[in-house]
């Protein structure tokens, strides 16, 4: 790959030793706003990356779009530069109990999606850093918005496996998302559960944290407060991202 990421287009001195990973381009902008002193790092691709501080410690926030493979690929890049910590930051769809507008912890991934696999065989569970959720788990309880904690479940197929478009699908769908809620599934996304075992297939930790902005069997979105939501989100990640040791 050279002195620079083949994607990213930055090199080892420009990223931290810790990293947010965000969907939607638009959340490095919320990120962004909270860091001291952000340099950008790229704009290629829709990649955006940025890194600046915050309280102190030099955290890089980096988008990768929707889907595991490219959250795989930004993640294996940012590690092959020297990031040892992830954090994902993103939304997901609430289930089993999960209220709209809540955040959710995951303790685990539920692998189906197919990254995971292309870097460890289907038995190795997917499992968030112990390190990373205490620090997270600590922010969350000193905080006033509701949260839970539990797996969350990922997916390739948004439209065939976890929204339904089509009328003919949503009988399916809601039986998958109750059938998951069943076994303490908290959430559905498309990225949580590869993030955690490409993380540590590259010899990483990694954690989620996400807002539940669509409720997984109602398909009712979250509007009102979204955005301060997701600004809370991302304070909220990089509190505890930033306050575990070097």
């Amino acid at each position: 790959m050279g002195d620079r990421a083949w994607f990213l287009r930055c090199s080892a001195d420009e990223v931290a030793d810790r990293a947010v990973l965000v969907g939607d381009r638009g959340r490095v902008t919320k990120a962004a706003a909270l860091l001291d002193n952000p340099q950008v790092l790229n704009e290629d691709r829709g990649l955006s990356a940025v890194t600046g501080s915050y309280q102190g410690r030099l955290v890089t926030v980096a988008a990768f779009g929707m889907g595991a493979p490219i959250a795989g690929v930004v993640l294996h890049e940012l590690a092959m530069l020297g990031v040892r910590r992830f954090l994902r930051l993103g939304t997901v769809l609430g289930i089993g109990g999960t209220s709209l507008g809540s955040f959710v912890l995951a303790e685990g991934g539920v692998r189906n999606e197919s990254t995971s696999g292309t870097y460890l065989p289907a038995g190795f569970p997917a499992i968030a850093s112990h390190g990373l959720n205490t620090a997270l788990r600590s922010v969350l309880e000193g905080g006033s918005r509701p949260w839970t904690a539990g797996l969350i479940a990922s997916y390739d197929g948004f439209y065939t496996e976890m929204f339904a478009a089509e009328p003919s699908r949503a009988a399916e769908t809601k039986a998958r998302m109750e059938e998951l809620g069943r076994y303490g599934v908290k959430a559905v996304d498309m990225e949580t559960a590869a993030v955690l075992v490409v993380a540590r297939a590259v010899g990483a930790e990694a954690a989620s944290l996400c807002l539940a902005s669509v409720d997984g069997l109602t398909q009712e979105k979250l509007v009102d407060g979204r955005t301060e939501a997701e600004v809370e989100l991302m304070a909220t990640g990089m509190k505890a991202l930033a306050s575990v040791g070097d």
